[in-house]
């Protein structure tokens, strides 16, 4: 069990009272207790102590390993990611050496019914509810890096470690922001919100899922003709492959890789990268007026950069009133009312069948219509600058305020470039694998 605010503050209070200790406070948005040592040789001794308060209380320290976390500097991400790309090389080698020692490799029919289950969605999600996505993702690595690697073909093996490689930068670009940023996001005096409230809206299915769920069907037919036709496992088995729609997702998701780490390195940080990948989809922006406001009350200076981005990006603009922003009115298509709470509006928005991107900036837990708006939204971004809370529970946090957001619309139109000439490759695959009918 993890400890109450109400335990973690009495075991923080007891843990500051210690002369090695220099501070020692719960931090209610993370649900966790931060402890700084006076000296790094009393960290093991503070440590054990910490321990033992917990356990008078009937709590123990979490296992390393607790898929369930979401603390930013969780290791666990970064270890998938390594492992991943450590099995594509692995696999590479294998193929190549036995390549050399001219082995015979295994039937493609292995390589085929692999790279036919490893790239079907509906596959995918019956594995990642029983397995979760980490484990998910290491045993399709796994599989896919011994299909090829018996079957002595590196080339794929290549390819998916270029992607695994761009994963791993990405992870440690995330962690290396939260530890850049660490101690003013985790700062005593600063409001933090935990996740809570609402459920999240499911994510929307994607157009390279969407193209992968029909291109199965369309390979495994494929195959059937071919087998039928040339009475050949070997040719049906390539037919399959050709047909794969590995190219409409590999293309996305090394795009988004490479923005989240580049987000990062700019001090965003990415709290749910699933939801950033559905950044192509969106299609409304709801701005609230607090996120457009500078310090002084007036229009910040990069409002009018921002919701040109928006209007730039193709998305429907949706403003909150507000007399600060009158001059800006014009470049939204909606201007709701600031009296009417901002979840009505976001769910508004998502009944359209609209994929809904939230940019706000809260100040307390009082701000419930904005924290719901947040949670009822796909994409949530949360300004933490200037009096910002820090809103765990949000998929992006903003640090720097609006050239942060105005960063993250202008790498939508990109995004759809990227998915749609995926998909083009993809689709040449498929057509490729109906030439082998013939």
């Amino acid at each position: 069990p993890h400890p109450t605010p109400h335990i973690g503050r009495r075991i923080a209070q007891t843990l500051a009272d210690r002369p090695d200790v220099l501070f020692a406070y719960w931090d209610d948005g993370l649900a966790r207790l931060v402890v700084s040592a006076t000296e790094e040789e009393a960290t093991d001794e503070v440590v054990e102590h910490a321990a033992r308060l917990a356990a008078r209380h009937g709590f123990e320290l979490a296992a390393g390993d607790v898929e369930e976390t979401t603390h930013p500097a969780d290791p666990a991400g970064v270890r998938t990611a390594v492992a991943t790309f450590g099995v594509d090389v692995l696999g590479t080698a294998v193929a190549v050496t036995g390549y050399a020692l001219r082995l015979p490799p295994s039937p493609r029919l292995l390589t085929a019914v692999v790279t036919l289950l490893r790239e079907n969605p509906r596959f995918r999600a019956w594995l990642r509810a029983r397995l979760g996505p980490d484990r998910m993702d290491l045993v399709l690595a796994t599989a896919n890096a011994v299909a090829h690697g018996a079957g002595q073909t590196p080339a794929s093996l290549l390819l998916d470690g270029t992607l695994r490689a761009c994963q791993v930068a990405e992870t440690v670009a995330r962690a290396a922001a939260f530890d850049t940023v660490h101690d003013d996001l985790c700062a005593p005096d600063r409001v933090s919100l935990a996740p809570g409230g609402e459920p999240r809206p499911p994510l929307r299915e994607s157009p390279a899922q969407e193209y992968a769920a029909h291109a199965s069907a369309g390979s495994v037919l494929g195959a059937a003709a071919t087998l039928l036709v040339k009475h050949d496992g070997t040719e049906a088995a390539e037919a399959v492959l050709a047909g794969s729609p590995k190219a409409a997702r590999y293309g996305p998701a090394a795009f988004h890789a490479v923005l989240s780490a580049a987000l990062s390195r700019t001090g965003v940080l990415v709290r749910d990268p699933e939801r950033l990948r559905r950044l192509d989809l969106a299609g409304t922006v709801v701005l609230h007026a607090g996120a457009l406001r500078g310090a002084d009350g007036e229009a910040d200076p990069w409002a009018e950069p921002v919701l040109d981005a928006a209007r730039r990006a193709g998305l429907r603009v949706v403003l909150v009133d507000d007399p600060a922003l009158e001059d800006f009115t014009g470049l939204a298509d909606q201007v709701v009312d600031a009296r009417r709470p901002l979840d009505d509006v976001v769910h508004e928005a998502r009944g359209e069948t609209r994929t809904v991107l939230t940019v706000a900036r809260v100040r307390s837990a009082g701000d419930s219509d904005i924290l719901a708006a947040l949670r009822a939204s796909d994409v949530a971004v949360a300004l933490t600058d200037r009096d910002g809370a820090v809103v765990w529970g949000a998929d992006l946090l903003a640090l720097h305020g609006l050239p942060d957001v105005w960063r993250v619309l202008i790498a939508i139109p990109a995004a759809r470039v990227v998915g749609g000439r995926s998909q083009t490759l993809a689709r040449s695959g498929a057509a490729l694998s109906g030439l082998l009918v013939a």
